[in-house]
């Protein structure tokens, strides 16, 4: 019986796939199948999967044109016949003990989830970064260990670490769910979200045991600024996922803060050719969800001030000046720039 399905979605990563792969194999876990999916690569990596495929047995690949990663993530699910489900980026790499360690976990808890903490690897200077409170899942105090849990027992809501890689699914609950990776970027969010609160048992691992490799010259990075359009689409999403699990009460508060806030840290990101774009669309998101009076008095005064200045502006020069106007005090300056450092990590 497999335990666990690895899945591997792969493109043009031929210095970094070896090491990804290497340390999939090394695993302690026997029991486990690998499923890397080849996203139309134009490298090396074709020929590095077809050399580890007819020496390793327990790996298998799909080809595809190109697609993106979710969609490579959801045609390895759909091979997948382990009891639980894994994913790794294929320039990254794991401990050896990621996942029995993880395994063993969620069968002495009956787990629909397990996460573990994560390493961050500074490729550019080759050297691992200070520990970071998102991905050491600092959230988590110890009343967290030993033990599962729900989003109900969680207080940040929003920040929670949202990534795929570091966690194992099991699959008859994925299935129930029907979750699957939309075709947009930010596509680990709505995946999360939706198992997330839909999980009914939840544990943690409190051990690193995945490597994320950050700075890598050639990464999704490059291609941001197109990328950051599609927050919109994430955040619309997300409140479908609310409605469908009747959350959107219990969270609509932390919900259109954290709209506003991910939605204008994207804004801050791009370049200033996309500025005028940009700023159009999230104009006419925000008009189109006319938030209701109750609404806005639910935003904190920083982002009730930003969500004003947004529409008062006719254009995006205009919201900049309006913001250079203001003057946010220092608690909401420093929590800006932590979710803008989140942000920038994610986009490795």
């Amino acid at each position: 019986m497999v335990k666990v399905s690895v899945i591997v979605p792969v493109y043009n990563v031929e210095k970094y796939l070896r090491q990804c792969l290497e340390s999939i194999l090394n695993q302690t876990l026997i029991e486990i199948e690998i499923i890397c999916v080849n996203d139309g690569s134009t490298d090396k990596s074709s020929q590095i999967l077809e050399e580890y495929a007819e020496k390793y047995k327990q790996i298998t690949v799909i080809n595809q044109e190109n697609k993106g990663i979710g969609l490579s993530r959801n045609a390895g699910m759909e091979c997948a016949t382990g009891e639980y489900i894994g994913f790794v980026d294929s320039d990254d790499w794991i401990d050896e003990k990621m996942y029995e360690t993880m395994y063993i976990n969620a069968k002495s808890h009956n787990s629909d989830i397990v996460m573990c903490l994560t390493h961050l690897f500074d490729d550019a200077i080759q050297e691992y970064k200070p520990s970071d409170p998102y991905f050491a899942l600092n959230l988590f105090n110890e009343s967290f260990d030993n033990t599962v849990f729900d989003h109900k027992l969680i207080k940040g809501f929003f920040g929670v670490n949202v990534t795929c890689w570091n966690k194992i699914y099991r699959s008859k609950f994925l299935n129930v769910i029907e979750a699957k990776f939309p075709k947009i970027d930010f596509e680990d969010n709505i995946f999360f979200y939706k198992t997330y609160l839909n999980a009914k048992k939840i544990s943690l691992v409190r051990k690193f045991l995945y490597n994320y490799r950050i700075n890598r010259q050639g990464s999704f990075i490059d291609a941001k600024n197109e990328r950051f359009f599609d927050i919109i689409k994430m955040h619309s999403l997300l409140e479908g996922i609310l409605i469908e699990t009747s959350n959107l009460g219990r969270y609509k508060q932390k919900f259109l803060n954290y709209q506003v806030q991910s939605i204008l840290n994207r804004y801050n990101q791009v370049d200033e050719q996309y500025k005028k774009e940009f700023f159009d669309i999230i104009k006419q998101h925000f008009l189109t969800k006319d938030f209701s009076p109750s609404d806005i008095d639910m935003l904190n005064n920083n982002y009730r001030i930003k969500y004003q200045n947004i529409l008062n502006s006719e254009t995006y020069r205009e919201y900049e000046q309006l913001e250079k106007n203001q003057k946010p005090n220092d608690a909401n300056r420093t929590k800006w720039k932590i979710t803008n450092y989140i942000m920038k990590l994610l986009f490795k």
